[in-house]
């Protein structure tokens, strides 16, 4: 009997699933950031991981994945083991890519596992502060003359594009898009004159504003921005054309334990509703804190995200080339 016993226990033990004898998290969680190190986005991932991984009881390793306008590092999330120890920072550009590419090799509602959402900073549209546009009436009649005006984007086929795309569309009007490698690059190039305007997130142009680099002239988040009320949004100038954001959020490759799962939505949303001053930090910069109740309710608006860019890319006929 007792050698019976120790089979059993044996064949218990190997059918247990793997890592089940570890506590998670029982090393460092990576978190894969689709931005160059140093990018607006990348040093507001690594402020919030490291307030959250004081209440998981851990430490996250950011390893930053930029190319291809963040598909590479939404690929590598949804091929990775579902163990809780690689996430990807922004399920926004998993959604966008989802959208935009015919075959992303992902499917966005099959091979992801929505975590949480944090925050949400709207597009804004800079142009450089000695431009003559001096406002949105001045920007739209320049455009509409040929031969137009010269717009930059953080890549062919972003949210930032087609936001541009969108706007010219429906004013009737035609300019031509100059691609960067990433938002900060097209920010880089409106102050240096080389494009007349570009949407950047808002952490990134609010400072370069406050700094005197450029000046926002519209917003593109669903209402006007508190920190620039004075400020009209896309919608207002351009009707029809759907808010463009940007998601402060995680994301886990499909079969993430609901456990781990839950762990890291608690630590995420403890970590914010906690730090006052992070929370300040986040809206000084246009962000607004919109922390998900739960990772099934932030699950469940991935499917409005998706209409939403669908709608973005038919209005504004941005392809990826």
């Amino acid at each position: 009997m007792r050698r019976r016993e120790a089979l059993i226990g044996i064949a218990t033990l190997a059918a247990a699933p793997a890592g089940a004898q570890e506590a998670w998290p029982g090393r460092p969680v990576r978190m894969i950031v689709p931005f160059a190190a140093g990018a607006s986005s990348d040093t507001l991932a690594r402020l919030i991981t490291a307030k959250a991984a004081g209440p998981l009881g851990g430490t996250f390793v950011i390893e930053n994945r930029a190319g291809a306008g963040g598909l590479i590092a939404a690929q590598a999330v949804a091929r990775a083991t579902p163990d809780g120890y690689t996430l990807l920072w922004g399920g926004g550009t998993a959604v966008t890519h989802a959208v935009m590419q015919a075959n992303p090799g992902y499917d966005i509602f099959r091979d992801f596992t929505p975590v949480t959402e944090i925050a949400e900073n709207p597009a804004v549209l800079a142009v450089r502060t000695a431009s003559p546009l001096r406002d949105m009436p001045g920007l739209l009649a320049a455009a509409r003359r040929s031969p137009g005006l010269r717009y930059g984007s953080g890549g062919v086929g972003t949210p930032a594009h087609m936001a541009a795309a969108a706007l010219l569309k429906t004013i009737g009007a035609e300019g031509t898009h100059v691609p960067y490698r990433g938002a900060n690059q097209a920010t880089l190039a409106v102050e240096q004159g080389e494009v007349d305007f570009a949407f950047a997130i808002s952490n990134i142009a609010l400072p370069r504003q406050q700094q005197g680099a450029v000046r926002i002239l519209c917003t593109a988040g669903s209402r006007r921005m508190t920190a620039l009320p004075a400020v009209p949004t896309l919608a207002e100038v351009a009707p029809g054309v759907p808010p463009v954001t940007s998601t402060s959020s995680v994301v886990g490759p499909a079969g993430l334990p609901e456990a781990v799962t839950a762990r890291l939505h608690a630590a995420f949303r403890d970590a914010v509703r906690g730090d006052a001053a992070l929370r300040a930090a986040l809206e000084a910069e246009g962000g607004e804190v919109i922390l998900s109740e739960s990772p099934a309710a932030y699950a469940a608006a991935w499917p409005a995200e998706v209409q939403r860019l669908r709608d973005l890319v038919r209005i504004s006929g941005a392809t990826v080339e």
